[in-house]
């Protein structure tokens, strides 16, 4: 007997008579009223709109855009294309058909020799990674960013992350001009005229602002994410594309999850600088790979949804429940990362899944969450409490004023991206107990401070974008499996925006990736239904 299947079934017949008793009470009638009236409004319409509007594509922009890189695939097509003839008649093709012919004979020791290269391992790898469409690069990637995400932070370098969007860009491009001959151009219709502009303020605060190299570099840094984002965004492009993903994103928030319990097993030490010990003394917080608590937090948080999403999804009992059994690892290394805004992020993160997946279920969820709270540790309630009280709370609202008056000045142009310039003008403006501040803790606040008010109202708009396709795809779609990866990704989106109120999300450069390979993800699921 297959205990697991009795145990999933009847869970599912109990949530069943839950749920009729629920569909007849007058809480619910009164939830639909409500759905009904939001559904008609002109803000939700906007996003729930599946019109499509040819706006981008029209634009002056797109088509420059479009022309300047219309001429360099020509160019670099044009060059293979010369290479591959060059090739026909060169005494390189020469020999190797001589020696075609030679093994053919399947005689001598050169046959042999023939045999033995083109059958060896490296060959045949190198034959399968370069002449599948995109299946070996799919794979090579997931197998990066689980790399990524569990590297240890005293191991880490950002140059791992410049150097892997460089070689996944040519890879990409490679594999792109073998299979088309460089005759098809790539679809940009997805990359958002907002982007381009954000990228462009960004690059533009490095001219006007005062953080000299250090704005450069960590611009750079930033190109190379939104770099990922694209390539993201072409290579993943269909349901078992997207299932192979999350399940390898499972994969990685388990290991990180345990190798933080290893640590925290192995005694953490505590940390003033991550801890008010007035507040709350002796208080040991977890923290894995990133080196961080908030940081991890901010990536477990991040990608959480997408795990949920296939545990959901998923045909077998067995593999849910291994997968259930990993969101309980990973919520548990989660909570005792004692992060708070985490916390309410995360929260709001699974409010949006569960409302765009299973509506119904939103007063239920509420009451489960009230009835939950005696047992939930004292630990993390105690922690929340100090939510505005402690000394890291009231630190953030000094920076935030400091911040506030320095962008008197320069909310136009910005002072530059990274920290060196966040130091040298914000020290000006500081609170006399905030001097030390390396960025405002508030990532909004943060964009306007390094770009100006350009590079904020561009990315408030992308992000928009990213919401309204993402929404008005997982409302097009009929595909059920489809609807909750679309609503996980709205979910991850929702858990930044909410973290960004009281973190800067994009400090650490790593966590930044998982911001921008989440936003590719949106986009090429959003793709998929031809939303705009």
């Amino acid at each position: 007997m297959n205990t697991s299947s009795v145990v999933i079934k009847k869970a599912v017949a109990f949530l069943s008579w839950l749920n009729y008793y629920f569909e007849y009470s007058l809480i619910f009638r009164a939830f639909m009223v409500v759905k009904k009236a939001a559904g008609s409004s002109a803000i939700l319409q906007g996003f729930t709109s599946t019109e499509y509007r040819d706006y981008w594509q029209g634009s002056l922009i797109f088509k420059f855009i479009a022309f300047i890189t219309s001429g360099i695939f020509a160019a670099i097509g044009w060059c293979v294309r010369l290479v591959v003839q060059w090739n026909k008649t060169s005494l390189n093709s020469r020999a190797f058909a001589a020696c075609a012919a030679v093994a053919k004979r399947d005689t001598g020791f050169i046959s042999y020799w023939n045999k033995a290269f083109y059958g060896c391992v490296p060959a045949r790898l190198l034959r399968w990674y370069f002449g599948e469409a995109t299946g070996a690069l799919k794979l090579s990637y997931m197998v990066f960013l689980l790399g990524v995400l569990v590297i240890p932070s005293p191991m880490w370098n950002n140059m791992f992350l410049l150097l892997s969007a460089v070689f996944f860009a040519g890879v990409f491009l490679l594999q792109w001009f073998l299979l088309t001959g460089g005759k098809e151009k790539p679809n940009l219709a997805h990359i958002s005229p907002a982007l381009v502009l954000f990228v462009f303020f960004c690059s533009l605060s490095i001219v006007t602002g005062y953080g000299g190299g250090d704005s450069l570099r960590v611009f750079i840094i930033f190109f190379a994410c939104v770099v990922h984002s694209v390539i993201v965004s072409f290579v993943f492009r269909d349901k078992n594309d997207f299932r192979l993903f999350f399940t390898m994103i499972s994969v990685v928030l388990v290991v990180a999850a345990l190798f933080g319990f290893y640590q925290f097993a192995m005694g953490i030490e505590i940390q003033a600088a991550f801890t008010d010990l007035g507040a709350s003394p002796g208080l040991s917080r977890l923290y894995s790979t990133l080196g961080n608590p908030n940081n991890d937090a901010q990536f477990w948080a991040m990608l959480l949804p997408f795990v949920l999403a296939v545990a959901i999804t998923v045909k077998n009992d067995t593999r849910r429940i291994v997968l259930i059994g990993a969101i309980f690892i990973v919520v548990a290394a989660f909570a005792l990362t004692y992060s708070r805004a985490g916390y309410i992020a995360l929260l709001a993160g699974i409010g949006v899944f569960v409302l765009m997946t299973a509506p119904r279920l939103v007063p239920i969820g509420l009451l489960v969450l009230i009835l939950a709270l005696p047992f939930i540790p004292a630990g993390i309630l105690e922690r929340l409490f100090t939510l505005g009280q402690d000394t890291s709370s009231q630190y953030r609202f000094l920076i935030w004023g400091g911040v506030l008056r320095m962008l008197e000045d320069f909310w136009v142009q910005g002072i530059g991206m990274g920290p060196a310039a966040f130091i040298r003008i914000y020290r000006s403006y500081a609170h006399p107990l905030a001097e030390r501040a390396m960025h405002s803790h508030n990532m909004f606040l943060d964009l306007i401070t390094h770009s100006g008010i350009g590079a904020l109202l561009a990315f408030l708009a992308y992000l928009f974008r990213l919401f309204k396709r993402g929404i008005s795809s997982h409302m097009a779609s009929e595909d059920s499996e489809y609807k909750i990866y679309m609503a996980a990704g709205i979910a991850a989106l929702a858990v930044f925006v909410v973290f960004g109120v009281g973190e800067y999300v994009w400090f650490y450069p790593r966590v930044m990736l998982v911001f921008w390979v989440i936003a590719g993800l949106v986009a090429s699921m959003a793709g998929k239904n031809n939303v705009s």
